[in-house]
């Protein structure tokens, strides 16, 4: 009964644990292989005369805060048959060579979804390079998988994000339509761009139908040359930014033209004016009452602001391109710079804005991506190394 205890208390496929010794600090697993045979390689038959043995020691995840250390006696066979020697066992739950079980692998690769490698380690006894390769050794298969996917896109998001700030910069590739990661790229340069998508099959750029990003110009070259029949959609939440910060910057010059004391008011009234109007409460939107007393042009700002996003909301194209229309005509009618020169370069852009309303694609789910990104950057106090971001990035997102 004791040694079936012990048996359910390894819980190994493969492996069979005779005696547990019990330390202040860990549990030592002492064990050998279910199988006393094997069968050989070279003539197909099965034996069991044993060659030589040696022990090896195996990591495995803790149990009870305690480090477990399997201590396995390890066989090579015989063949009395063709007379080969040094077979060795095949292990279900090690790999060849290996010094730590599958599981604890993977366990490893899910602690460091939320800690950094080096606190890890510290806390398992181990080397920063055996976490980073245990880490390769689970994520690198399902990345492979992941990217094997690109024969089902039928449209893909294209997003920046910064790896060092104003310095480094890296692209991330999803699927807007199924929420899932494709790929991470070391480099947002125009060319690597159009080399890594020509890398593609053409049966597989083809049957792209949509391209999702921002009006970042290089993004928009990639696109024509690699995909030229995929729709360029303009993704509305870049374009809601667009808004906002023509809003914030006619805060800031009618800021500059009042008192010390009304000038506190527009300071502290700059997130307010970015919220959604129908998500004011009362008490805010009294608030903005009296702030547009002080300045009829911020008002007209902030209804600028708002009927774009109306326009956004719109299911028709042409009822969208009418509205477009109109909105132009209000901005030239306020007088207010920023917001004329957001109108530029809105109708610079616009047969791709109007896209939007055919696919309603969006780069919502890739923006969600770049704030996972910001928050394992954090974690990893920094990840300058793009691939050991990218293995980051799909450890987080993937299931195993």
């Amino acid at each position: 009964m004791q040694d079936n205890n012990i048996i359910k208390f390894l819980d190994l496929p493969d492996i069979i644990a005779t005696e547990i010794i019990s330390t202040e600090d860990r549990y030592i697993f002492i064990a050998e292989a279910k199988k006393n045979h094997i069968v050989c390689p070279q003539c197909g038959n099965i034996t069991n005369k044993i060659h030589d043995t040696k022990w090896q020691n195996i990591r495995d995840i803790p149990i009870r805060g305690k480090l477990v250390i399997i201590r396995l006696l390890k066989k090579r066979y015989r063949c009395p048959y063709c007379h080969k020697r040094g077979i060795p066992e095949k292990y279900e739950s090690i790999d060849k060579y290996a010094r730590k079980t599958k599981r604890f692998d993977k366990y490893l690769a899910k602690e460091t979804v939320s800690k950094d490698y080096s606190k890890v380690a510290r806390e398992n006894g181990l080397s920063y390079t055996a976490v980073n390769n245990a880490v390769k050794k689970v994520v690198d298969p399902l990345i492979k998988q992941q990217v094997s996917k690109l024969s089902q896109l039928k449209a893909i998001s294209i997003d920046e994000f910064a790896v060092l700030k104003r310095h480094k910069y890296g692209v991330s590739i999803t699927d807007p339509i199924n929420r899932e990661l494709i790929d991470i790229l070391p480099t947002r340069k125009k060319d690597d761009l159009i080399d890594y998508f020509n890398c593609w099959e053409d049966e597989q750029r083809r049957q792209i139908q949509s391209i999702s990003m921002d009006m970042w110009r290089p993004f928009k070259a990639v696109a024509n040359a690699a995909f030229t029949h995929a729709k360029i959609v303009i993704d509305k939440f870049h374009l809601v930014t667009l808004m906002n910060r023509a809003l914030d910057e006619v805060r800031k010059q009618v800021q500059q033209t009042v008192n010390n004391h009304q000038r506190r008011k527009f300071f502290q009234s700059r997130l307010l004016l970015q919220k959604r109007a129908e998500e004011l409460t009362d008490e805010e939107h009294e608030k903005l009452i009296k702030l547009f007393e002080l300045s009829p042009a911020l008002e007209k700002a902030w209804e600028l602001k708002e009927e774009f996003r109306d326009l956004l909301q719109l299911d028709d194209v042409k009822e969208a391109t009418r509205a477009l229309k109109r909105w132009y005509k209000e901005v030239i009618k306020s007088k207010l710079m920023p917001f004329y020169q957001v109108k530029k370069i809105i109708q610079r852009w616009e047969e791709k804005i109007l896209n939007y309303f055919k696919t309603k694609i969006t780069n919502g789910f890739a923006e969600g991506i770049n704030n996972k990104i910001k928050l394992i950057k954090r974690i990893g106090y920094g990840v300058p190394n793009v691939m050991n971001l990218r293995r980051r990035v799909f450890n987080a997102m993937l299931s195993y």
